[in-house]
């Protein structure tokens, strides 16, 4: 369902920032070694737990244009507590489980184009980190970021890259990357093959 050292699955809505140069690489032949999940499996979450309408209801009071800084922070705890309570569908566990089998013990767990990431160890971590990383969307410094930008607390699923936590920058990759795409990039990478590109 989500195939290993491969981002075109995503579909072209998805392709902007580094997956759209982790697609370019992807194309020109080089090898990526990560695993792109699709905003889907954020958005099973979601939509398994009815969290839109739970969220939406916490931030009721708030004027968008307005926003209150002391019902974002009142409201944080409950809406982590929401997500970090949530469960996911087995078959999505199932293939998140399958397309990680690839992958090392430790693992990086993270948004595209973001950095850093939550270093995990194993399958079971990974799937806790990709709920973390929801929870932090609903910071109360994070809300106030989305409301500013879209007048609205509602967030679109995003993406979600798992690697090997041992990719380093590889000046070769680099190079390599930077004539493809036609600027200079630092590409990190694992075994011979791209996790990361900023």
């Amino acid at each position: 369902m989500f195939p290993p050292s491969t981002v075109s699955h995503l579909g072209a809505e998805a392709m902007h920032g580094e997956l759209a140069d982790l697609l370019a690489l992807e194309r020109s032949g080089m090898a990526l070694g990560l695993v792109a999940l699709p905003a889907a499996v954020e958005d099973s979450l979601y939509r398994f737990n009815n969290l839109p309408a739970r969220l939406a209801a916490l931030y009721a009071g708030l004027d968008p244009f307005d926003p209150d800084e002391d019902l974002l922070e009142e409201a944080e705890e409950s809406a982590v507590r929401l997500v970090d309570q949530a469960h996911q569908l087995d078959e999505v566990i199932d293939a998140v489980y399958e397309a990680l089998a690839g992958l090392p013990a430790e693992l990086v767990v993270r948004r595209p184009g973001e950095p850093g990431g939550l270093e995990v160890a194993g399958r079971r971590g990974a799937l806790l980190a990709l709920k973390r990383l929801a929870q932090g969307d609903w910071s109360a410094q994070a809300v106030m970021a989305r409301v500013t930008r879209t007048a609205s607390v509602a967030l679109e699923a995003r993406e979600v890259i798992v690697h090997a936590s041992g990719s380093t920058h590889d000046a070769a990759l680099s190079a390599r990357a930077a004539q493809v795409l036609g600027r200079q990039v630092d590409v990190a990478g694992w075994q011979g093959s791209v996790t990361r590109v900023t």
